[in-house]
C-alpha cells in the first residue's frame, strides 16, 4: 500500500485548500518530516510557532505543538495570530530559537491555509533543506505516519512576541529618520489579519495620528482576497482621496507586503514604495553601502537610483525572495525588493517586513511634511514610469517559454533596438528607450505572467499587447 499523503514545499513553504489537501494529519506529517531532518542536520531543542486568522490556523499551530513534545522540542506558540515574516521572523533569529514555524497562506484566497518554515537567522528555508525534507519523508513514510497517528493534542506554552518587535521597529527607524510632522494615516492592517495592532501602534508612537480599520479577525477578510492591490482596498484608498488622510498602509494577511496610498496619487504599488525607501536610505549615506538586490520582474528605477548614488551594485534575480535572500544573508547587499511584495533589510532580517517599511515610509513623509511631495520628487528625479502585469492561460508556461526562448527574443526585437537581453527567469528584453517586457510561466499556477514597464502610458500599452499577442501566436 502507498503513501496516503504526499506535499511539495512551493516557493513559501506548503500550501493548500482547508480540509481538502490542507488538514491536521498533513499539517502533523510536515511537522514531523520537518523535525526529523532539522534535528539530524541541524539540532533542534528550541521552536517558536506562529499563526494566522485563518480557519483552523490556531488549531493547526497546535498540532505542530504536540509533535513538537513528543520529540522533547521546547515549544511556544503565540498568544494570537502574528504577522510573519515580520514579527515571527524577527522574534525567532532574535530570541536564539533553532527554527520556526507558521501556519499561514500570506496573500491566498481565505480557503487556503499553509505551512511555513523559518530558519534561525529568520529567513525562508532554502531549496536544499525543503528538498532534505521531502526526501526524508518518501523514505520514512511508513514510520511517520504511524508516529503522527499516535499525536496526542496537548496545551501549548504561549508567547507575545508583539511589544519586543514594536519596540524594535520605533528604536531602528528613528536612528535613521526623525518624523516632524504629525501626518494624518489610515492603516488597513491585512483586511481583518494578523497586523492589527502593530502597524497602527508603531506609526502612533512615532507620532502619528492613526486611524485602524477593518480591524477585527476574520478568516473571510471581509469577502475579499487579503493582498493589498486595489481591487481589495479600494474602500481604503478611497478614504485617503476623500476624507484627508495623509498616507494609507495596507498589507496582507501575513503582513510582508506593503501598498501605499497618498490623496494625489491614489495607489502606490511596491514598486512606487520600493523607489521612494531605497532613494531615501541612499541619501542617509552609510545605510546601504554594497548592493541592492531586485527580482527580475522589479521596476528599473532601482537601477537609476543605484547608478545615481553610484559604487552600489545591483543583483538581479529570479521571481521569488529564496533568490534574494541569500544576498542579504551574504554580506553582498543591504536592501532587497520584488514587485510583488516589497522590501527587506539585512541589519533587520532577511525577509519581506511590510511593517518596518510602513514605519519607514511614514516616517520619511513627516520629515518631508508628506508622502505627495516625496513621491513627486521621485518622479522629477527620474521620470514617470509606468507598469503592468497581465496574466495568460497556459498550461505548461514554464517549458513553453524555454522551448520558445529564441523566438521570443527574435519577435520581441520588433519593438525596438534592443539593449539588453535577461534569461535568468523566462525572458526579458530591454529596449534602449528604457522600457522593458518580461514573459515568465509561472512556478505556482498553469500561466504565463507578462510584465512591462516604461516611461509612457501608450509605450506600455503598445509593449504589453504585442506579448500578449506574441504567446497566443506562438501557443
Amino acid at each position: 500500500m502507498g503513501k496516503e499523503v504526499s506535499f511539495h514545499f512551493g516557493t513559501d513553504g506548503v500550501r493548500g485548500v482547508i480540509d481538502r489537501d490542507f488538514n491536521e494529519r498533513l499539517v502533523a506529517i510536515l511537522a514531523e518530516s520537518t523535525f526529523r531532518y532539522w534535528s539530524r542536520r541541524y539540532g533542534l531543542r528550541k521552536l517558536l510557532i506562529g499563526y494566522d486568522v485563518r480557519r483552523k490556523s490556531m488549531d493547526y499551530a497546535n498540532v505542530v505543538a504536540s509533535v513538537a513534545v513528543e520529540h522533547g522540542i521546547d515549544a511556544v506558540v503565540t498568544e494570537r495570530p502574528t504577522p510573519t515574516p515580520p514579527v515571527i521572523a524577527w522574534y525567532n533569529a532574535r530570541f536564539g530559537f533553532d527554527l520556526a514555524i507558521q501556519i499561514t497562506a500570506s496573500h491566498n484566497p481565505p480557503m487556503y491555509n499553509g505551512f511555513k518554515v523559518i530558519t534561525s537567522k529568520g529567513s525562508p528555508v532554502p531549496d536544499e533543506d525543503t528538498n532534505g525534507i521531502e526526501r526524508l519523508y518518501d523514505q520514512e513514510w511508513r514510520d511517520i505516519d504511524r508516529s503522527v497517528s499516535s499525536i496526542r493534542i496537548t496545551k501549548p506554552q504561549l508567547v507575545d512576541p508583539g511589544y519586543h518587535y514594536v519596540d524594535h521597529v520605533i528604536s531602528d527607524v528613528l536612528e535613521m529618520f526623525k518624523p516632524r510632522s504629525r501626518l494624518r494615516v489610515i492603516v488597513d492592517p491585512p483586511l481583518f489579519g494578523t497586523a492589527i495592532n502593530y502597524t497602527s501602534k508603531v506609526l502612533r508612537e512615532l507620532g502619528m495620528d492613526v486611524v485602524e480599520v477593518h480591524n477585527s479577525y476574520d478568516p473571510g477578510f471581509g469577502g475579499r482576497n487579503p493582498n493589498p492591490e486595489p481591487e481589495n482596498i479600494y474602500d481604503t484608498v478611497q478614504e485617503v482621496m476623500s476624507k484627508g488622510y495623509d498616507i494609507g498602509i495596507a498589507h496582507d494577511c501575513d503582513a510582508d507586503r506593503i501598498a501605499a496610498i497618498d490623496p494625489s496619487h491614489g495607489y502606490l504599488s511596491p514598486n512606487n514604495v520600493i523607489t521612494i525607501v531605497l532613494e531615501h536610505l541612499m541619501r542617509r549615506g552609510g545605510v546601504v553601502k554594497k548592493g541592492v538586490v531586485k527580482a527580475v520582474s522589479t521596476t528599473h528605477i532601482v537601477d537609476l537610483i543605484a547608478g545615481k548614488y553610484g559604487g552600489v551594485r545591483v543583483y538581479e534575480v529570479p521571481v521569488g525572495f529564496k533568490h534574494s535572500v541569500k544576498h542579504l544573508i551574504n554580506g553582498d547587499a543591504e536592501v532587497a525588493g520584488e514587485e510583488s511584495s516589497g522590501l527587506a533589510y539585512s541589519w533587520h532580517v532577511p525577509d519581506k517586513d511590510g511593517i518596518y517599511t510602513a514605519a519607514l515610509l511614514t516616517a520619511i513623509a513627516s520629515e518631508y511634511g508628506n508622502l505627495v511631495d516625496v513621491f513627486d520628487g521621485i518622479i522629477r528625479e527620474y521620470g514617470r514610469s509606468f507598469y503592468r502585469r497581465v496574466d495568460v492561460p497556459f498550461s505548461d508556461g514554464k517549458e513553453f517559454v524555454s522551448r520558445n526562448r529564441e523566438v521570443i527574443i527574435d519577435r520581441l526585437h520588433e519593438l525596438g533596438s534592443v539593449r539588453q537581453v535577461i534569461t535568468i527567469d523566462g525572458v526579458k528584453v530591454v529596449f534602449n528607450d528604457g522600457s522593458w517586457v518580461l514573459i515568465r510561466g509561472s512556478g505556482t499556477e498553469p500561466i504565463i505572467r507578462i510584465y512591462a514597464e516604461a516611461f509612457s502610458e501608450d509605450r506600455l500599452r503598445q509593449v504589453i499587447d504585442y506579448a500578449v499577442s506574441l504567446i497566443k501566436s506562438l501557443g
